[in-house]
C-alpha cells in the first residue's frame, strides 16, 4: 500500500500541503521498500519535510531496531512519524515507547463513541494523558458530529479529522 503511494512523492512538490503516507510493518521490514523510500526521500528533499508516515499494524512488530532505524533515517530527510489507528489492533502504550513518533491518531472505533460511551471516553483521556506526558501531538480520528468534536476539543486533543470537519478529498491528480 504504502510503496505504490511513495512512487508519486513527487507530486506533491509544486504545493506546500502537508500530507501523509501510510506504510505498513511489512513495508518498513522489507529491504527494497525501505531503501526505495530512502532514495524517493533524498531525491524530493523539500516535499519529504512535509511528509508524515503513519505506520499501519498488520501484525506485531518483531524487529523493533530495524524500525528504529527506518525512523532515524527518514527523520534526516525531516520526515514526520504517526502511529494510526492507536486503540486497536497491537498498538500499545509499550509499542509507544519503543519507536519514536510524533503523533498518535487515536482509532475511530474509541473516538466515535466517546459522548455516549463512558469506556470510550475513559481510554481516549488516558491515551491523551499518556501522549501528552510523552510530548506527542494527539489526533482524534471519525470525528463525525459536534458533539464528538466538542468532546475531542474538552479532552486537549491536538487534531481531529472526520467527516464533520470535511470529506476527504484528492486536491490534485496524483
Amino acid at each position: 500500500m504504502g510503496f505504490y503511494c511513495i512512487i508519486r512523492v513527487d507530486a506533491f512538490k509544486n504545493n506546500t500541503y502537508d500530507f501523509s503516507i501510510n506504510l505498513s510493518i511489512e513495508d518498513i521490514m522489507s529491504s527494497k521498500i525501505f531503501n526505495y523510500i530512502l532514495q524517493k526521500l533524498k531525491e524530493n528533499k523539500e516535499t519529504a519535510r512535509r511528509l508524515t508516515f503513519e505506520l499501519l499494524e498488520s501484525e506485531a512488530v518483531k524487529d523493533f531496531k530495524k524500525v528504529d532505524r527506518f525512523i532515524g533515517e527518514i527523520r534526516r530527510y525531516g520526515v514526520k512519524v504517526a502511529i494510526d489507528d492507536f486503540g486497536s489492533g497491537y498498538s500499545n502504550f509499550s509499542y509507544v515507547t519503543k519507536i519514536n513518533t510524533d503523533y498518535i491518531k487515536i482509532d475511530g472505533s474509541l473516538i466515535a463513541d466517546i459522548d455516549v460511551d463512558e469506556a470510550s471516553l475513559i481510554v481516549v483521556e488516558t491515551i491523551v494523558s499518556f501522549a501528552k506526558k510523552l510530548g506527542l501531538k494527539t489526533i482524534a480520528e471519525y470525528v463525525h458530529s459536534s458533539v464528538v468534536l466538542d468532546k475531542v476539543k474538552e479532552l486537549g486533543i491536538d487534531y481531529s479529522q472526520g467527516f464533520y470537519i470535511d470529506e476527504p478529498s484528492l486536491h490534485m491528480k496524483i
